[in-house]
């Protein structure tokens, strides 16, 4: 099988090696596209020149017992959208880029890759190795230098006690620093109107950060059924979102049908005073689990892509 795959290859990390091993291991030709300096240029980056790149790269796959044909990429696609292969290896961040090749091999008669997607190599604070990190000082190979910066989404006490004690837990060996701001979404979502606001604050929040933060809460239908729910959305700088969800219960219907007419949860059930509010509608009808409990239950549920275990085993 003659395959490709592309890179920069400034630094070489274990992302790279897990990129080039599982190119080795299905192809019994493979070919590297190299990043020219013209490219790296055009696309907004800072590198070694091409030779020094290209001379380090040979070194480490001699040093491998790995043959390769390495040639300049003068543009994203190389020749990938015209010479034989048979597949292209990718990590999710480039995925679509081959999804693109093969739509252009397609347009001109050709067959198009098998594309093959190796997950990504977390550093040991579940943010994808990349070389900007390495060059930044943040990340040693694979470990965390500088304090992790944490932004959550909302102002919402509940939300950033419960963020705070599942970081600190997750992550007890490194430093966590932590931020907060408001990001305006819809008041009580429906549906998958849940999720997306929880993306758009993870997105939102992530701008300053490592991480960030999006928690909702809202009412959603399966099979005729309304269920009150919360999803989280954790966004890093990297680009990467992970994803995860509380436990769910049937939402009463005197309930769905005051939230119908646009009133709120928190104004809906009749708590006894603040102390109850905080706690949440869960607590009101378990009188067993708060709100905080269930907010790090998805916080948790959403963390858990990011460990190195989540990943087929070799």
């Amino acid at each position: 099988m003659k395959v490709c795959l592309g890179g920069t290859f400034d630094i070489i990390h274990e992302g790279h090696i897990l990129l080039l091993r599982k190119a080795f291991e299905i192809g019994d030709e493979v070919v590297i596209g190299l990043s020219s300096d013209n490219l790296v240029k055009k696309m907004g980056k800072k590198a070694r020149s091409y030779e020094e790149r290209k001379k380090g790269l040979q070194k480490f796959l001699e040093k491998k017992g790995w043959r390769a044909k390495i040639e300049a990429l003068e543009t994203e696609y190389g020749t990938a959208i015209e010479e034989n292969f048979d597949a292209i290896v990718v990590s999710p961040g480039t995925k679509k880029m081959a999804e693109k090749i093969n739509e252009i091999r397609r347009s001109k008669g050709l067959k198009p890759l098998k594309i093959v997607c190796i997950p990504y190599v977390m550093a040991d604070d579940g943010i994808p190795v990349a070389t900007s990190r390495i060059k930044s000082g943040e990340i040693d190979g694979i470990k965390r230098i500088k304090p992790l910066k944490v932004c959550i989404a909302s102002k919402n006490e509940i939300k950033i006690e419960a963020t705070k004690e599942v970081f600190d837990n997750f992550f007890e060996k490194i430093k966590i620093e932590y931020d907060a701001l408001d990001v305006d979404t819809e008041k009580q979502p429906f549906g998958e109107k849940i999720l997306h606001g929880a993306i758009k604050r993870a997105k939102h929040a992530v701008k300053n950060a490592d991480y960030g933060i999006g928690i909702e809460a809202g009412i959603k239908e399966e099979n005729g059924i309304f269920f009150i729910e919360q999803y989280v959305a954790i966004a890093d700088k990297v680009g990467y979102i992970t994803y995860g969800k509380s436990p769910a219960f049937q939402c009463p219907d005197w309930i769905l049908e005051e939230i119908k007419e646009g009133k709120e949860m928190k104004e809906i059930i009749p708590f006894k005073d603040e102390e109850e509010r905080k706690k949440g509608a869960v607590w009101y009808f378990s009188r067993k689990m708060d709100r905080k409990e269930i907010t790090k239950s998805a916080i948790l549920m959403a963390l858990i892509p990011r460990t190195t275990r989540y990943c087929k085993p070799e």
